[in-house]
C-alpha cells in the first residue's frame, strides 16, 4: 500500500498514446500550397507565353501583309514605268520619223527651187552678168567631219559664147574663238589649186568632197566666179552653212 506523505499535493498520471497524423496533415498542407503556388505560376507563365506568342505571331502576319502589299505596289509601279518606257521610245521614234520625214520634204524643196534656178538661170539671163549665174549650190555631209559640195554654174540658153573664168571657194567660220578662213584647195584632195577653171558653154559642174579641221566651227561659204574677159562677169555670193541630209 503506497504511502501517503504529510503535506505534499498528489497528482494523478495518465498515459496516452503517440499520434503522429495532425504532423503529416500538416505537410501535407504545405506541399500542396507548394503546389499550388507552382502551378499557378507555372499557368501564369504559360498564359504571359502564349498571349507573347499570340501577339508576335500577330506582328509577323501584319508584317508579312506589308510585304504583299509593297511588292504589289512595286510591281504596278515596274509595270507604269515599263509602259512609260515604251510609250517615250514610240514617241522618240515616231518623232525621228516625222522628222526625217521632214528634212526629206525639206531636200525635195530645194532640190526644186535649184531646178527651178537653174533652168529660170537659163532661160532669163541676169542683167550686168553676161547671163552667167550661179544655178545651184549645196553642202551635205558624208561623215567624220566629211562634206559633199556640189556647184554648177550656168548661162543664158540665149548665149551661145564659150565662157572661161575661175571660181574661188573660200570656207569662213572660227577656231578657237578666232575668225578663219579655208579655200577649198586646204581642205579637198580633188582641188588643185585655189581657183578652179571655168569652161563651158550652157552649164559646168563643181562637185568633190572636203575635210573640215578639227576644232574648226564653219559658218559659210563665200564663192567669187570672175570671167577671163576684162569685161565679163563678176559674182560674188555668201552661203550659210547649211548641210543637207544625205
Amino acid at each position: 500500500m503506497a504511502r501517503k506523505v504529510k503535506g505534499s499535493k498528489q497528482y494523478r498520471m495518465k498515459v496516452v498514446p503517440h499520434r503522429p497524423i495532425h504532423g503529416v496533415f500538416s505537410a501535407l498542407g504545405v506541399s500542396l500550397l507548394v503546389l499550388s503556388t507552382s502551378a499557378g505560376a507555372f499557368f501564369a507563365g504559360q498564359y504571359q507565353l502564349s498571349k507573347s506568342l499570340d501577339e508576335k505571331t500577330r506582328a509577323h502576319a501584319r508584317v508579312l501583309d506589308e510585304v504583299d502589299r509593297l511588292r504589289a505596289e512595286n510591281e504596278a509601279l515596274r509595270v507604269r514605268a515599263t509602259t512609260a518606257e515604251q510609250s517615250v521610245a514610240i514617241g522618240e521614234q515616231a518623232s525621228e520619223s516625222v522628222r526625217a520625214e521632214l528634212v526629206a520634204k525639206d531636200n525635195q524643196i530645194a532640190e526644186l527651187r535649184q531646178e527651178i534656178s537653174f533652168y529660170r538661170g537659163i532661160m532669163a539671163p541676169s542683167e550686168g552678168s553676161d547671163g552667167v549665174s550661179i544655178g545651184r549650190f549645196s553642202i551635205s555631209e558624208s561623215g567624220d567631219r566629211r562634206y559633199q559640195f556640189k556647184l554648177l554654174v550656168q548661162q543664158s540658153a540665149a548665149r551661145h559664147q564659150l565662157v572661161t573664168g575661175a571660181v574661188r571657194f573660200t570656207i569662213v567660220g572660227q577656231s578657237g574663238g578666232e575668225a578663219r578662213r579655208y579655200a577649198l584647195a586646204d581642205l579637198s584632195p580633188q582641188v588643185e589649186s585655189e581657183s578652179i577653171p571655168l569652161r563651158f558653154k550652157y552649164f559646168q559642174n563643181i562637185e568633190g568632197e572636203l575635210q573640215l579641221p578639227e576644232g574648226f566651227v564653219p559658218e559659210g561659204v563665200e564663192l567669187s566666179l570672175k570671167s577671163s574677159k576684162r569685161k565679163g562677169f563678176s559674182i560674188d555670193q555668201r552661203y550659210g552653212w547649211l548641210v543637207q541630209q544625205s
